[in-house]
């Protein structure tokens, strides 16, 4: 189905505002590109993004795509502050497999959730912490909210973080992994052979 004259600028106004953050050069060499991209190039990208499932975003978290304040780790999930938290120290815990309910989280996504709430209670000084479990973008997560001087759910309102308050919690909370030492065995002398050499008489 051909596109509209409409639909065309809407498009052409859409790709426009993804390539704000590029530098000046490449900004103007992309923006060409999109002035002159014809109705059936821009119909051709929209049934290929039709055709590719949208990854979601704690799926770019684990694989880096996103970059994340992660402060702890095991083999099945990773602990990342909330960039928009309900308290200071707001902490999700992400599968590494996407889980869809509650019942499908393992028992050591569980573990470090309850790990990163003894470490809250500790390093930020809070009274307790609330961990719920949350259905968001389509995967289930785990929530650890800090509690200071009121009761607080995963409904509860949320703001924006500032940089620097996210760099000092997670200087806090991170758990840094201390390099493995090798231990390098010495190799035991071995008993050098003793040549007797005949002794000449002069």
């Amino acid at each position: 189905m051909a596109l509209t004259q409409e639909q065309v600028q809407e498009l052409k106004k859409q790709l426009s505002e993804q390539i704000q953050h590029l530098p000046p050069n490449q900004k103007d060499e992309a923006q060409k590109q999109i002035d002159n991209m014809s109705s059936e190039a821009l119909e051709s990208m929209l049934n290929q993004q039709k055709k590719e499932p949208q990854e979601s975003i704690f799926r770019a978290i684990i694989s880096g795509k996103i970059p994340s304040k992660k402060i702890d780790e095991n083999k099945e999930s990773i602990a990342v502050l909330d960039i928009k938290p309900i308290s200071k120290g707001h902490t999700i815990i992400i599968p590494k497999n996407p889980c869809k309910s509650s019942k499908d989280l393992k028992t050591p996504s569980f573990s470090l959730a309850k790990k990163i709430s003894k470490k809250i209670i500790s390093k930020l000084k809070a009274q307790g912490t609330e961990i719920q479990t949350e259905f968001k973008f389509g995967e289930t997560i785990i929530n650890i909210i800090p509690i200071y001087d009121k009761p607080l759910t995963i409904s509860s309102e949320r703001y924006d973080a500032s940089e620097k308050e996210l760099n000092e919690v997670f200087l806090k909370l991170r758990t840094i992994k201390k390099p493995k030492t090798i231990k390098i065995k010495k190799a035991k002398p071995t008993s050098k052979e003793i040549i007797k050499l005949n002794r000449k008489i002069p």
